[in-house]
C-alpha cells in the first residue's frame, strides 16, 4: 500500500462521518480521485454503510464496525498487492 492511500484510509472513518474539515475532505478527495483503488474501496464503505443505516433497527455494535473496518483495510491492501 502506498504511503498516501495508508495516509487516506486511516481517516476513511471519520471523513465518511464528515468530522473532518474541508480542506482534509479536499485533499482525501483529490486522493479518491487520482487513485481507482481507493475510490473503489470508498465508494463500497460508502454502500455498505447506506445498506446498515437501511436495514438496522438498532446501532451497530462497536466491535462488529473495528471488523468491517479491519477487513475493508485488507481489501484496500489486497488491491494494491495486485496493481
Amino acid at each position: 500500500m502506498r504511503e498516501d492511500c495508508r495516509k487516506d484510509f486511516e481517516r476513511l472513518s471519520e471523513y465518511l462521518d464528515g468530522e473532518l474539515d474541508d480542506a482534509v475532505c479536499r485533499e482525501i478527495e483529490r486522493h479518491f480521485h487520482q487513485c481507482p483503488e481507493c475510490r473503489e474501496c470508498v465508494d463500497s464503505m460508502r454502500k455498505t454503510i447506506q445498506l446498515c443505516k437501511e436495514a438496522a433497527i438498532e446501532e451497530i455494535p462497536a466491535v462488529a464496525k473495528e471488523r468491517l473496518r479491519a477487513m475493508l483495510r485488507g481489501c484496500l491492501a489486497r488491491n494494491h498487492h495486485l496493481s
